[in-house]
């Protein structure tokens, strides 16, 4: 899957900018995200354990998503919010 800017704001300079610094972490915060579904976590344990902000790797569960590496299997509500549980699928 090639590593495309999929944002709302992808035609200004910034998210542009942005982009092309982010899209060399990209591949190996897959990995890590990856590595951490276990069908047990939610995203915002993950991204907890990662140490980084939810917003900054739910687009990586979405990418693995669409590569058919992992799929969602529940959610769970913690406080407020609402978070996907995901499992990885077999190969």
């Amino acid at each position: 899957m090639d590593i495309q800017d999929y944002s709302r704001g992808r035609n200004n300079a910034n998210s542009k900018l942005a982009f092309q610094k982010a899209k060399v972490t990209i591949p190996k915060m897959w990995e890590k995200v990856y590595d951490l579904v276990d069908g047990i976590r939610t995203t915002i344990e993950i991204a907890n354990i990662l140490g980084v902000p939810i917003h900054t790797i739910s687009g990586r569960f979405s990418e693995l998503k669409a590569k058919h590496k992992i799929y969602q299997i529940t959610s769970r509500k913690i406080g407020s919010k609402s978070y996907a549980v995901y499992s990885k699928t077999i190969n």
